[in-house]
């Protein structure tokens, strides 16, 4: 069993502070931002907030892992990113009336903050530096966005999977003697949901990829083990 992962109360002690530019903060400034932030732990397989509910405030992962998803007016459902520690969830909750544009679920055991929006945008006032970083930080997430529309616009399934196999590799991946094991279980669904097709296709490519001799399955476990075949096959 995973050991739950414990409180950060103290922001002075937390090692992914300078990862995270919305809590980067020194002196008085770091002490007005731990009085506007509320620390919750979540046990796997829960949902944090739902798509199109209220945004109340800025959702930082502090510790654990967590999915965002979409779903379609048919109920279609698609993993648009999975996030680690020390990155905000969503970047958009600045707007008035901000609606939660994903569904936040756990993967694992998770430490999540939510931060008083109004009182986060006066720490902003009064710290031009650390507004700068957010607005790098916003405008790395539109190159982002438009990378993911042209992987679905202009890519088949198979180059699909093959750069979502690489992205998982390079994020979460482990070396070991044979090649590079994907350090998250995922299941099939939600590679499918990743990769933006269905589930038969997914298990029908990922079957491809093992018996061309570029991944290794056991159970959810993936190794990828020809990288340089599978970066061509993605045309990265």
């Amino acid at each position: 069993m995973k050991r739950k992962p414990s409180l950060l109360q103290n922001c002075d002690c937390c090692e992914l502070r300078a990862k995270s530019v919305v809590c980067d903060l020194e002196g008085d400034d770091l002490a007005s931002f731990q009085q506007v932030k509320h620390s919750f732990e979540y046990e796997p397989h829960r949902t944090v907030f739902y798509e199109g509910h209220a945004c109340l405030g800025l959702y930082l992962l502090c510790a654990g892992k967590v999915k965002l998803t979409r779903s379609s007016a048919r109920g279609q459902r698609q993993i648009v990113r999975i996030l680690d520690a020390g990155q905000l969830i969503e970047k958009h909750a600045f707007r008035d009336g901000a609606l939660h544009e994903v569904t936040c679920e756990t993967i694992e055991p998770s430490q999540i903050c939510l931060i008083e929006k109004e009182a986060y945008l006066g720490l902003l006032r009064h710290n031009p530096q650390l507004a700068i970083k957010l607005i790098q930080l916003l405008s790395c997430e539109l190159s982002v966005n438009m990378d993911q529309l042209d992987q679905f616009t202009f890519k088949t399934a198979r180059e699909r999977l093959a750069g979502l196999l690489l992205e998982l590799g390079n994020r979460f991946g482990k070396n070991g003697g044979s090649g590079v094991q994907v350090g998250i279980s995922l299941k099939r669904e939600e590679i499918a949901e990743m990769a933006g097709v269905t589930v038969e296709t997914a298990v029908r490519l990922l079957g491809t990829f093992r018996d061309e001799g570029l991944i290794g399955i056991d159970g959810r476990t993936l190794t990828l083990l020809n990288q340089d075949r599978l970066t061509r096959i993605a045309r990265l």
